[in-house]
């Protein structure tokens, strides 16, 4: 968590630059929310998915060539959302080298005690530092029995 969902033409983003993609996506996430890159997860969808995603997302309907869905912590400043969301579409437009209208994103917000990562229900936004010193000390502790 967070999980983003990348859905675009069959075929149209090669492999290297969906590792840059995922790789823009973690920076603007992280420098945006100051969240750990170990909690975000990037995974692409080629179109023939896309109304799965829509209809997961509530019906989220946009003619742009490229669209994201991100599920993201809940507790989010409309001020943050609007921020990732605009990185987000511009990261993405730059490694594609197309328009920035053909690219959209949606965002849901997800409680933080619906997710787990690494066994341990993930901390609310503000308190990862003290949930990865303990996650951290627990995983320390079981590689050591």
């Amino acid at each position: 968590m967070p999980l983003y969902l990348c859905s675009s033409p069959s075929g149209s983003i090669p492999q290297n630059l969906k590792q840059k993609i995922s790789q823009a996506i973690t920076d603007v996430h992280c420098n945006v929310t100051g969240a750990p890159s170990t909690f975000v997860h990037v995974f692409f969808f080629e179109e023939d998915k896309l109304q799965v995603l829509q209809n997961l997302w509530g019906g989220v309907s946009s003619g742009a060539q490229y669209q994201l869905f991100g599920n993201i912590r809940s507790g989010r400043t409309e001020e943050t959302k609007s921020t990732l969301v605009n990185g987000m579409c511009q990261a993405v437009a730059d490694v594609l080298d197309v328009e920035l209208d053909n690219v959209a994103m949606a965002t849901k917000d997800i409680e933080a005690k619906w997710v787990m990562e690494g066994g341990d229900l993930l901390p609310e936004p503000g308190e990862e530092a003290a949930w990865l010193e303990r996650h951290y000390k627990k995983m320390e502790a079981l590689s050591n029995q």
